[in-house]
C-alpha cells in the first residue's frame, strides 16, 4: 500500500501516465492508460531515462524497470553518452533493471545500465512470453534482503573483483563474486549492506585463501569464470 509508481512511454517523444509518482491504488487506471498506447515513431532512450530519474524520491528505494525493443534512434544516440547522462542524473537509491525484447537491442547499453545501477539485464527472444519473464522478475525483487553491498576481503589484497559494484541481494537468489588476490592465508571477510535503512555487518572469521588451486574440475573452472567477467567488464 505504501508503494508508488509511474509509467513513461517513449518513442520520438515522451508520454507519462502522471507527471509524478502515484499511489499503488491507481494501478488499474494506469493499466487502462497503457492499453491505449500504440507503437509509433523512433526511440529516445536518453530522454526517457532522464525523465524517470527526475521523479525519483531520493529518500526511498526506487526500481526502474526499463523495457525496450529497439536501439536509440532519437535525441542522444551514443550509448556511452546515455550512460554518462544517467550517471550524472540518477540518485544513488535508483536500481535499474533492463529488459531487451527481440534481437534489435543494444546489449552493451542495457548491460551497462544495469551494472552501473545495481540491477540486472534480461533478454526476451521472439515467441517468449514477456508476462512470464516479468512475473519471475517481480517474484525475485519483491523480497530484498540487503542493498548497497560492500565486501571486505581483509588481508587477502584482492583486486579485479567482479561484479563491481555489487548488485542488491534478494531472497532466494545468490551473488557470485570472482576476483584475484595476492596474499594467501587466513583472514576475516566482512560483508556490509543496508536493510530497512540500517547498516548490517556480517563477519566471517578465518576464511582461507589458498596459495594454489587443487587440480579438481571445480577449481579449473574458476579462472575461466573470472576471465569471462573481466572481459565483459572491459567491453562495457
Amino acid at each position: 500500500p505504501e508503494d508508488r509508481f509511474n509509467v513513461i512511454a517513449f518513442s520520438t517523444g515522451l508520454e507519462s501516465y502522471p507527471n509524478q509518482l502515484r499511489p499503488a491504488s491507481e494501478a488499474s487506471e494506469a493499466a487502462v492508460w497503457v492499453d491505449r498506447l500504440g507503437a509509433q515513431g523512433s526511440t529516445d532512450i536518453n530522454r526517457a531515462l532522464l525523465e524517470a530519474a527526475a521523479i525519483v524520491d531520493a529518500e526511498r528505494p526506487t526500481y526502474l524497470i526499463f523495457l525496450t525493443d529497439g536501439l536509440p534512434t532519437e535525441g542522444v544516440v551514443d550509448s556511452q553518452q546515455i550512460l554518462d547522462n544517467l550517471a550524472d542524473s540518477a540518485p544513488d537509491n535508483l536500481r535499474l533493471f533492463a529488459f531487451g525484447v527481440g534481437y534489435d537491442v543494444d546489449t552493451f547499453l542495457l548491460d551497462s545500465l544495469a551494472q552501473a545501477h545495481h540491477g540486472t539485464s534480461t533478454y526476451v527472444v521472439p515467441g517468449e512470453q514477456l508476462d512470464e519473464v516479468l512475473s519471475a522478475f517481480y517474484a525475485r525483487v519483491s523480497s530484498p534482503v540487503m542493498t548497497d553491498l560492500e565486501l571486505d576481503l581483509g588481508d587477502a589484497q584482492a583486486y579485479d573483483i567482479y561484479p563491481s559494484p555489487l548488485p542488491d541481494l534478494f531472497a532466494g537468489s545468490q551473488i557470485v563474486v570472482v576476483g584475484r588476490y595476492s596474499q594467501p592465508g587466513r583472514t576475516d571477510v566482512i560483508l556490509r549492506g543496508r536493510l530497512d535503512g540500517e547498516t548490517q555487518t556480517f563477519r566471517f572469521s578465518e576464511q582461507e585463501f589458498v596459495r594454489s588451486s587443487d587440480p579438481g574440475e571445480s577449481s579449473q573452472a574458476l579462472p575461466r569464470l573470472w576471465a569471462t567477467r573481466k572481459i565483459g567488464q572491459m567491453q562495457n
